[in-house]
């Protein structure tokens, strides 16, 4: 992936969440796929530099009534001040086709079923003396991964579930990479020797567009 395309995948994540805030990281996965222009790698090389960058926040919320499989409150992610101020600046070089479906789309989104229970992991006794778990995760079109596993005890069990819950995509790139020997998956690339956080660092002097001084900037999102 070169870094002018993980830059439109930053920005159509970014897009997303303007337009539907609040939503899951799985939620977040699904729409973003359904977008045809990135895939689930470049998604989560995406998503993991804009959480790094603090574009991106993901946590709980205090008066959340939904719960996953496990009963427990699902985290949501919004964008940060330095997510929007990007995404004001920038959001016109999303490839018109894509801004005009993420505008069409943004309506219907809240009520597809699709984007609820996109991920489960149970853990019950085997009947051996262990337990069972299951984990599994979709992006809203296909099953990603269905795996089960035993283990020797309950606590590891609530372990791997939790685990599985809180960084799906991660574990699953690292499974990935452990099955195929590329340990590399996931890593991603850098979007530029500037970064989007180095791009919001410095306010510009008042009424002056940062953007406009820096040909660097003007750049960017060439191809």
């Amino acid at each position: 992936m070169d870094t002018a395309e993980l830059a439109i995948n930053k920005l159509i994540i970014l897009s997303i969440l303007d337009k539907v805030p609040g939503i899951t990281i799985n939620q977040l996965t699904t729409l973003s796929l359904e977008t045809l222009y990135m895939d689930y790698f470049g998604f989560v090389t995406a998503y993991e530099e804009l959480c790094r960058d603090r574009m991106i926040a993901e946590g709980l919320r205090k008066s959340e009534e939904v719960l996953d499989s496990t009963g427990r409150p699902v985290s949501r992610c919004d964008l940060t001040p330095a997510g929007s101020a990007v995404l004001a600046t920038l959001e016109n070089r999303i490839p018109l086709p894509i801004r005009s479906y993420l505008a069409q789309a943004c309506f219907g989104w809240k009520k597809d079923k699709r984007l609820q229970n996109t991920i489960s992991a149970t853990s019950d006794p085997d009947g051996n003396n262990g337990y069972l778990v299951k984990l599994k995760q979709s992006d809203g079109i296909k099953d990603l991964i269905d795996l089960r596993l035993t283990v020797p005890d309950k606590e590891m069990g609530e372990l791997i579930c939790e685990r599985w819950q809180r960084q799906p995509q991660t574990v699953y790139l690292s499974i990935l990479s452990l099955l195929t020997g590329e340990l590399g998956i996931g890593s991603g690339e850098q979007l530029t020797d500037r970064t989007f956080e180095d791009i919001t660092a410095v306010d510009p002097e008042p009424g002056q567009d940062k953007f406009a001084e820096d040909p660097k900037q003007q750049t960017l999102f060439e191809e």
